[in-house]
Parts: C-alpha cells; sequence; structure tokens
C-alpha cells in the first residue's frame, strides 16, 4: 500500500510539471467544450459554442472546472477580506496619531498599500483561473495513468506462473511506468482539458475495477458494481466509449452461459440496472443543473454524430487514418513493442490466458469501428490507451526476458528521453501566440472598446483565459455548423454546398469585408442606413498568414496599426493560421 501511495504521488508531481509547462493551443475543444461553459457559469460572463446552445453536450465534465473557478473566487475574496481588514487597522492606527498622520511619507505608503488591496486579490484570482483547471487535469490525469499501472499488475497476477509472480511484479510496474510517463501522445495532451483525457481516466479505473478472472467470477463485489458505474457514466458523457465495453460485457455473458451460472447472470443484469440508474441519475442532475431543464445530451449527441451526416462538416478522414496515423502518434516509441506484443503470445501461465486475447480483441474492433466514422481526429481512440500501455508492456517484458536485456542500462533511456523532451517542448512552443494575446489582453488596464478576431473560428481560447469582462464588444468569426439540415433526408448533397462565415472569409476575403465591414479608410464612407454584421474594432487580431496575404496592404492607409505580434507556430497543418498572431490597433477617427 506504501508503495501504491508512494508511485501515485510520483506520477501526480510528474503532470503538475506537465500541466504547468504546458501554454500552447492544440484544438479548441480544449477550452470551448470544458473550460468556456465552466467560466460562464462560475463568473456569469463568456460565449457558449452552438453545441451547449443546442443542448449536445452533457456538463458533468465542465462542472469540475467549475468547481475549481468558484474556489478560484472564494481565494480571491478571502485574500482581499484579509488585505483590506489589514488595511482599515493600518489607517485607523495612523489617523488616530496626531504625529503620524502628519507624515506625507507614511501616507503615501498606506495609499499605495490601498490600491495593491485592490489589485493583488484581482491578479491572483486570474493566476488562479489560469492555473487551477491545471491541477484539476493533473490530478485526474494521474488518476488514470495510476490505474493504468495497476491494471497491468493485476493482469501480470491473473496471467503468469505463480512462481514468477512474486520475483517479476515490480518489473512490470517499473516498465509500464516508464512508457506511460515519456509517451510522447501523454505528455502532450494528458493534462489538457480535454474531455478524452478524463474518459481514458475513468476508463483506465473502470477496467481495474472489471472481473477479468475465468473461474473465480467476482460480479458479487463491490469492485465489479464500482466498474459498472463508472463504465456506464463515461459512456453518458462519451456514447462512443461503449464501443470498449460492448465486448467485455459479451465475454462476461459468455462466460456465465458457458458455466451455465444462471443465478450470476440474473445478478450481473441487476447490478448492470442499478449503476446505470445511479450514473443517470447523477448526469441528469449535472444537466439539469447547467441547462435549467431536464435533458438527455447522449441523444443528441448519438443523432448529431451517427443517424446524421453533419458530423462531416468538421472534416473527414481515410479509413485507415488511425491505423496509419492515430494509432502511431498516439503510441509514439512504443509502437514496435505494441506491434510485437499484437502478434505474439504474451502469457506464461495457463490461468486466464483469455485476458490478453480479449484486450487485442477490443483493440482492434475499437479502430475497425472507429474507422467506419467519417470524421476522425487522433484522440477519439485514447480511451484505448491503458490497453496499448499494457500489450507494450508484456511485450517489453517478453523481450527483457527471452535476450537477458538490462532495462538500467543507459541505452534504454534514449528514445524515451527524445520523446520527453519532444512533447514538452511542443508543450511550451508550438502555437503558443493565440494563448498570449489573451493574457496581452486581460493585461490591459482601463476599459477597452473592442476586440476583433479575424481568423479561423475558435482559433484561440475565450474568456477561460481572457477572464475581463469590461470590453463593451468582443467577436469572432464564426463556423456554426447547418443545424437545419439534421432533419433533411438530401442532407449529404446540400452539407457540401454550405459555407460558414469562416468559409466566406477565406473564400474571398475583399468581397467579404465589403459585404460585412463598413469602410475602413474613412468613416464618413459608409452608405447610410446600410446594417453591417461586423464594427471595425479598437483592436484587431489576425494570423500572419491573412496579414501577408491581404491586409497589411488593405490597411495601409487606415486608421491601424500593427501595435504588437506574438510567436505562434513554426508550421502548421492549416495554412491560415500559419505565423504570427498580428494585433492591429486603430488609431481614432480623422
Amino acid at each position: 500500500m506504501r508503495k501504491s501511495s508512494t508511485l501515485f504521488k510520483l506520477i501526480l508531481i510528474y503532470r503538475i510539471f506537465n500541466a504547468f509547462l504546458t501554454k500552447t493551443f492544440f484544438q479548441a475543444d480544449e477550452f470551448w467544450q470544458s473550460l468556456e461553459p465552466a467560466h460562464l457559469k462560475a463568473f456569469g460572463y463568456g460565449n457558449l459554442t452552438w453545441e451547449w446552445n443546442i443542448g449536445l453536450r452533457s456538463y458533468a465534465f465542465p462542472f469540475i472546472f467549475e468547481l475549481g473557478y468558484r474556489s478560484c473566487s472564494i481565494i480571491s475574496s478571502c485574500i482581499y477580506f484579509i488585505l483590506s481588514t489589514f488595511d482599515k487597522i493600518l489607517l485607523s492606527t495612523v489617523l488616530q496619531n496626531k504625529y503620524l498622520k502628519e507624515s506625507n511619507f507614511l501616507l503615501g505608503i498606506l495609499k499605495e498599500f490601498s490600491l495593491l488591496t485592490n489589485a493583488i486579490p484581482q491578479e491572483t484570482g486570474y493566476l488562479l483561473v489560469l492555473y487551477v483547471p491545471k491541477l484539476i487535469m493533473a490530478f485526474i490525469s494521474s488518476i488514470g495513468e495510476y490505474y493504468t499501472v495497476m491494471l497491468a499488475y493485476k493482469i501480470y497476477n491473473l496471467t503468469f506462473a505463480k512462481e514468477d509472480k512474486n520475483r517479476n511484479g515490480p518489473t512490470i510496474i517499473k516498465i509500464i511506468t516508464i512508457l506511460t510517463l515519456t509517451n510522447f501522445f501523454n505528455n502532450f495532451f494528458i493534462t489538457r482539458t480535454f474531455i478524452n483525457s478524463f474518459e481514458m481516466s475513468l476508463t483506465s479505473i473502470a477496467l481495474y475495477y472489471w472481473d477479468w478472472s475465468f473461474e473465480n467470477l467476482q460480479i458479487n463485489q463491490f469492485s465489479f458494481s464500482l466498474s459498472l458505474f463508472i463504465s456506464m457514466f463515461t459512456i453518458l458523457q462519451r456514447p462512443t466509449n461503449g464501443f470498449i465495453w460492448l465486448w467485455l460485457g459479451i465475454h462476461k455473458l459468455y462466460q456465465l452461459l458457458s458455466n451455465r451460472k444462471w443465478m450470476q447472470i440474473l445478478r450481473i443484469v441487476n447490478a448492470a440496472i442499478k449503476s446505470f440508474s445511479f450514473a443517470l441519475a447523477l448526469n441528469c442532475l449535472i444537466d439539469y443543473y447547467f441547462y435549467g431543464h431536464l435533458t438527455f445530451p447522449v441523444f443528441k449527441f448519438i443523432k448529431f454524430n451517427f443517424t446524421s451526416s453533419l458530423s462531416k462538416f468538421y472534416g473527414q478522414a481515410p479509413w485507415n487514418f488511425h491505423i496509419f496515423q492515430s494509432v502511431p502518434i498516439i503510441l509514439g516509441y512504443n509502437l514496435p513493442l505494441f506491434l510485437y506484443g499484437m502478434i505474439t503470445p504474451l502469457y506464461t501461465g495457463k490461468d486466464n490466458r483469455h485476458i490478453f486475447k480479449l484486450i487485442k480483441f477490443i483493440i482492434l474492433m475499437n479502430i475497425i469501428v472507429y474507422s467506419m466514422i467519417s470524421h476522425k481526429e487522433f484522440r477519439f481512440i485514447y480511451p484505448l490507451q491503458p490497453f496499448f500501455q499494457i500489450i507494450s508492456t508484456f511485450a517489453l517484458f517478453k523481450l527483457t526476458a527471452r535476450y537477458k536485456l538490462n532495462l538500467n542500462n543507459n541505452f534504454f533511456w534514449i528514445l524515451p528521453t527524445i520523446s520527453t523532451i519532444a512533447a514538452l517542448f511542443l508543450c511550451r512552443v508550438q502555437e503558443g501566440g493565440v494563448m498570449d494575446v489573451m493574457y496581452f489582453f486581460h493585461s490591459i488596464k482601463g476599459d477597452i472598446t473592442s476586440v476583433g478576431f479575424i481568423m479561423p473560428c475558435h482559433s484561440t481560447p475565450w474568456q477561460s483565459h481572457l477572464h475581463k469582462n469590461n470590453i463593451q464588444d468582443l467577436w469572432y468569426i464564426t463556423c456554426e455548423p447547418p443545424l437545419h439540415l439534421l432533419e433533411d433526408t438530401n442532407s449529404d448533397k446540400l452539407l457540401l454546398e454550405y459555407m460558414d462565415e469562416s468559409d466566406y472569409l477565406y473564400d474571398n476575403i475583399q468581397l467579404f469585408l465589403y459585404q460585412n465591414f463598413p469602410p475602413v479608410y474613412n468613416k464618413g464612407l459608409r452608405s447610410p442606413g446600410k446594417q453591417y454584421l461586423h464594427e471595425w474594432p479598437e483592436f484587431l487580431v489576425i494570423f500572419q498568414h491573412l496579414d501577408d496575404e491581404f491586409m497589411k496592404q488593405y490597411l495601409e492607409d487606415s486608421p491601424y496599426f500593427e501595435y504588437t505580434r506574438f510567436s505562434n507556430s513554426f508550421i502548421h497543418w492549416d495554412s491560415r493560421r500559419s505565423g504570427d498572431v498580428v494585433v492591429y490597433h486603430k488609431r481614432p477617427w480623422a
């Protein structure tokens, strides 16, 4: 138990470091599907994407961050109370002393302290808003990795010969701990505020408490009911997680049927119904709190992503995307170990040898199913990471035993070190400008009239990193999907013709600006009575690509001048987001 506690602390310390070091942008969902709704609920200002406006997402994951944000407000208020009380005591003491109150120097110090009494809680509160979600994700991801390690150890005890268990158990723990902590994608992704990290952590916990045995069935134990509850709650967040539990459930029922354990079947059905009821009740309660009415986002999620073609709006990938891109990227340098583990037997004992076959089957079936879905992203198969790590771990364990490899050899650490440094470098550098620009606007003292982002939609975080509610007009170019096509039988064809605001912008920049903005050169040139979609803001934010292609020349004789820029990306898969983030400031109209 003590060693397990030490292991968790080690993982947690490392992931806190990982989370605090991460200051870059990966994908919009990192903020817009987690932190932004939580910030809006906690502080009362912000913006929601269309998913939240129609009730497509469950609020369970953002709710964790809302609790964190509310703790930020409490801490900030406590600091203000302490400082203001101390300020009042000092001021009262000085004013009651006729010699002290005549000291201009002392009164000046008190004045400065009074200003700090307001400034310190505000800046402390802002830092907490930035870093408390990181702490939360470090904790969640550490739990996920810890249970992944414990799952590997549990499977080792179930599958290996009894005489090997005491001797090689620590080796298994050492191998999987190294593989998971130095995995490239884990270091780059796991502490980011994506629901996929939350999903992976819940999955690893539920897998650990699952009954993996064949003869000594444990379905009557509380741990198995806990596994069912966590798995069903996870499915309510991401229905695709059910692809894992479908095969595990079928296999468990097959075990019971083959042994004619009818009472056990009734008990497992009863446990499943109870677990689902508790999970559904908890999830509905959280969603009711956010939406204000009873809703079931899981059904809308399934309708949008599976029973309609609208998920293609966010891109399509070839059928082999997960095989040739997702799996190699998520596994990193573990890939050769994983491939070797998939094609060779990994057990040495006679007990429960079905476990590795079952894990391999689940991996293959999930990749096949995910490959049939048009819209694909690396992170969609991230919940399979515990299985990936386990196969890689036992493959390396088998190789070390067969070829007498020394895991303490310095050569063994070359790939893990390179993998870790590469991931942490990307966490710190690549696409940092879109974060820096939000910090910049927060740092501006006083009111800002307006800020506009003319770039692909959701290219930056929003109030979760701006945390400033005194900007009168804060807007960005949108990319709303054609929700009106949800019920249209001809949606496949109509989807190809649909263009959102971002599409119109980059299809013809000059025409878009002419139709949606007043003339930028002189305020008096605007057409009388014409309503424009946007007004030229006080601060204009664009990517360098748009600046080089059009804006720099277009704004040459306008009131705008380049105010500052932030280094963002050396190279980008989306050319529209390439280069620096450029901030223009508008002089007063002549």
